[in-house]
């Protein structure tokens, strides 16, 4: 559309007076969906700040969907009208030439919205002949029906094409390894009746966790919009596979692999199906081939139910157990024909996922949930790292596979294969190793140290500098060479009794012994061995990422490779430095981007490091933030600089570990486990710190005190045990009416327990920060990250932008953590926090303002006992 039309489309629609929504609203919920609507409605990117328990998410989807539903109307009557607007003006002082331009200029635009409207009326159709098909199949269940069935599913070619788009080679007989990759120059098959991409404004979902995934679709099945919006929630295979066989195996990558594999043999054999003369060889490739959960008319029958009823993760799963079709596959042959999209934050914001999954960003409307670390999260996206174990094992891997096949492979392929064992070589030897050697063997001439350097010295440095790495990628993804040596190594294992003068040494004896302990383990199994379980991974895929994000990413970037004696503790690792330069696509391509949080300070940083250095004008960025629901007079913010004996509480680095500021803070959590009733969680900057308090607690007699008013749970370092601790933690505070007094939590910042728990009415009547949080400064990706933005931003406010990052870290860990308590409109809570630093101006500006307009400061510990006392018992009174 030319800027004209945006204009006059943005004028037709407008601010309801009243916004669909299951309950009369808050007014800031009211305020958030109109700023929501008008961000949306202007094609913004918007950053949204709504403290936990104001309702944000179902402001989010009324908000979204509210306008959502009034453009594709608007849209809809706009198209039509410049479709039927045919009209010439006359103008007798232009010259025929000049007339017949402009004529054909309107014609164009025309075109242009007939040409949309078909594809509005395509879709529509779409949808009608799912909603159609799936009544009669609702009315006919005999078996006379199942042949018409599946005729009419037929008739549908795009969701085979969505599902061989994943579907990859990996079988585990010799045709399959052997099978050639077709280069550049040679010529491809292509499909005539290819789909047409995929543009339509879609809204794309995104959040952290598939629990917040889930509670997000469970608010849109509540909200006004639930019976009429089309949606389908995505996730990986480990979450959505039904398949026994491949659900049990161990890993992520291994469910990834034999997903894969068995997807291959489907493939083999409906081909082989087509072909009269393999009558006989297709029976009996078809006992063992593809998965009995994706066959097409069953995903496609799935598929439909997804797009007309709302489904979360959970939903969609046990609807294809019950149909025995597979989740993953409908879930994703839904994208094209739905209106919402819910997904986690790596599909998204990863370009190959995204790719992978045919997720057209064209025009879609794109929010981010829990957006609060957006920046460090595409960092650690896009930073890889790969481990000498994992090159010194791929490289005998290609090895064997290379020495055993050269005679068969075309010339070709096994150029291929001896250029990616080139590349390999090359880091093996810049990490001090041997190629071909055992890498637990020491090696010579290496020290134990980390250093940084760039990309293009690297790639020097390890000799690899003239190899085409695109190339190289581009042959491991389509030749999927590295899951045809996994299933090379599975089918031909070494002989496991080697005779004394044919003992394996070097690599060799490394990955027996490998297969030994893994043999030693499965012998353990009181279960019966399963020959298609599967230890771990390829390690060439983790190395083909690393090579892609090398070939890609040239600019704002280091390499931190860690030496050691041994190969296997040695390690390369790709570093982003500039999150923007992989969210700048998004940027260029979506009509809006909301990103959302219950805390979004410091948003200077998201306008400057995401969106500006991402190419965004600065007039296109807006923010909104609103209050909390809860009455001020339900928080106590207390700035805690002295303890009971007058000891200032500085938990900074160089004084932390004084015995003198240890006994302090055992004095004053001794003081306010006996003030504050029901449970208490207690915030540490590391779990190390948390041990060593601990341990000084229990050695000074303070733990002891403590517990005879509540008793003292941890936050285990594994999260293994988490859901344990919280049960007892949550069990014991609610027996306080059996003579339990409550319990006191010891948790630690950027742990499990600080994001993503709610720690709401008495599970967290008060909040304790000891100390600040700050990172670990001798961090070589940190120094690095705030030497780069010195350089490159320079300063802000007055301050080096690096500096400035290193304490938004700081404070966005703590902002997180202190959240965990107030999670509703009726709860209170005491946040309490022990460090004189808190004080500080700088620091209060970085809390959320609807905490730091109620801190106070308390330069002695008598005032805040008394202070707590008063809160607690005007909130109890009467209880």
């Amino acid at each position: 559309m030319t800027g004209k039309e945006v204009l006059d489309l943005q004028n037709r629609i407008k601010v309801p007076a009243k916004f669909p929504f299951p309950f009369p609203p808050y007014n800031i919920q009211e305020d958030f969906m109109t700023s929501l609507f008008d961000t949306l409605n202007k094609g913004q990117l918007g950053i949204f700040e709504s403290p936990t328990g104001t309702g944000k998410s179902l402001s989010l989807i009324c908000g979204t969907l509210a306008w959502f539903k009034e453009y594709q109307k608007q849209r809809k009557l706009h198209l039509e009208a410049i479709f039927q607007d045919k009209k010439e003006e006359e103008n007798d002082e232009e010259d025929w030439f000049a007339a017949a331009a402009k004529r054909q200029d309107h014609n164009q635009i025309r075109l242009q919205a007939k040409e949309e409207l078909d594809r509005i009326k395509k879709r529509e159709d779409k949808i009608k002949k799912i909603t159609e098909r799936r009544g009669l199949i609702k009315m006919d269940d005999d078996e006379k029906n199942i042949d018409e069935f599946n005729k009419l599913f037929k008739e549908v070619k795009w969701i085979k094409k969505a599902v061989d788009r994943e579907l990859s080679q990996g079988g585990d007989d010799e045709d399959v390894l052997l099978e050639d990759y077709e280069s550049d120059e040679e010529p491809t098959d292509k499909d005539e009746d290819e789909e047409e991409p995929d543009t339509t404004l879609k809204i794309i979902f995104c959040s952290r966790t598939h629990s917040q995934l889930t509670q997000f679709v469970r608010e849109v099945k509540k909200s006004p919009f639930g019976k009429e919006v089309s949606l389908v929630s995505l996730a990986s295979r480990s979450v959505m596979c039904i398949n026994p066989a491949v659900k049990k195996l161990n890993s992520q990558a291994a469910i990834n692999e034999k997903c894969l594999e068995l997807g291959k043999k489907k493939s083999k054999t409906t081909k082989l199906d087509e072909d009269q003369n393999t009558t006989k060889k297709s029976k009996t490739s078809s006992k063992s081939g593809g998965c009995p959960y994706n066959k097409a008319a069953a995903v496609e029958a799935l598929r439909d139910e997804a797009i007309l009823a709302v489904h979360d993760i959970e939903d969609l799963v046990q609807a294809g157990k019950k149909s025995n079709s597979c989740p993953y596959y409908a879930s994703r042959s839904a994208v094209p024909l739905v209106e919402m999209i819910v997904l986690p934050y790596n599909t998204l914001l990863h370009s190959g996922t995204r790719k992978a999954i045919g997720l057209n960003l064209k025009n879609s409307i794109v929010i981010i949930d829990e957006a609060h670390n957006l920046l460090e999260t595409i960092s650690g996206i896009h930073s890889l790292t790969i481990s000498g174990s994992q090159l010194a094992t791929a490289y005998s891997q290609l090895t064997q596979y290379k020495l055993k096949f050269k005679t068969r492979l075309k010339a070709c392929n096994l150029l291929y294969i001896k250029q990616i064992m080139f590349v390999v070589a090359g880091f093996i030897k810049y990490l001090g190793g041997a190629p071909g050697k055992d890498p637990n063997e020491a090696t010579s001439n290496v020290r134990e140290e980390t250093k940084l350097t760039d990309v293009s010295q690297f790639l020097a440095d390890s000799e690899t500098y003239n190899q085409n790495l695109l190339k190289l990628v581009k042959y491991c993804h389509v030749s999927q060479i590295a899951h045809k040596l996994h299933s090379f190594m599975e089918k031909y294992k070494p002989s496991n009794q080697p005779s004394a003068q044919q003992q394996k040494k070097g690599v060799g004896a490394f990955l027996e012994s490998l297969k030994s302990k893994e043999s030693a383990k499965e012998s353990e199994d009181i279960r019966k061995p399963d020959e298609n379980r599967r230890p771990g991974s390829s390690p060439l895929l983790g190395i083909v990422e690393f090579l892609s994000t090398l070939a890609t990413n040239f600019g704002d970037s280091r390499i931190v490779v860690k030496s050691s004696t041994k190969l296997t503790g040695s390690s390369i690792r790709f570093l982003l430095l500039d999150p923007a330069s992989q969210f700048k696509e998004i940027v260029q391509e979506a009509h809006s981007i909301v990103v959302a949080g219950g805390t979004m300070q410091p948003i200077q940083e998201f306008k400057e490091q995401l969106f500006i250095a991402a190419g965004a004008n600065e007039s296109r960025v807006t923010h909104f933030s609103c209050d909390h629901v809860v009455p001020g007079d339900h928080i106590l913010p207390t700035v805690v600089s002295c303890g009971p004996s007058g000891v200032q509480l500085d938990f900074s680095f160089q004084h932390r570990d004084s015995p003198r500021v240890l006994d302090e803070l055992g004095r004053v959590l001794q003081n306010i486990v006996a003030v504050i009733p029901s449970g208490i969680v207690v915030f540490f900057p590391s779990y190390d710190y948390e041990d060593k308090v601990h341990k000084h607690l229990i050695k000074g007699g303070f733990l002891e005190k403590i517990e005879t008013k509540k008793l003292v749970f941890r936050e285990p370092r594994g999260s293994g045990d988490s859901d344990t601790i919280l049960q007892e933690y949550s069990r014991t505070i609610r027996l306080r009416n059996e003579g339990s007094k409550g319990a006191i939590l010891f948790a630690v910042v950027g742990g499990k327990m600080s994001e993503g728990i709610n720690f709401s009415d008495e599970l967290g009547r008060c909040v304790v920060m000891v100390g600040m949080p700050y990172p670990n400064l001798h961090s070589p990706e940190l120094k690095e990250k705030i030497n780069y933005l010195n350089t490159t931003v320079g300063s802000i406010q007055g301050k080096l932008a690096g500096q400035v990052h290193y304490e938004n870290l700081c404070m966005k860990a703590v902002n997180q953590s202190v959240g965990r308590a107030i999670r509703h409109k009726a709860d209170y809570a005491a946040i309490l926090f022990l460090d004189h630093r808190y004080s500080r101006g700088s620091v209060q500006d970085q809390l959320p303002a609807w905490i730091s307009k109620h801190v106070r400061m308390q330069p002695k510990f008598g005032p805040v006992v008394a202070d707590l006392r008063k809160f607690f018992k005007s909130k109890t009174s009467g209880v």
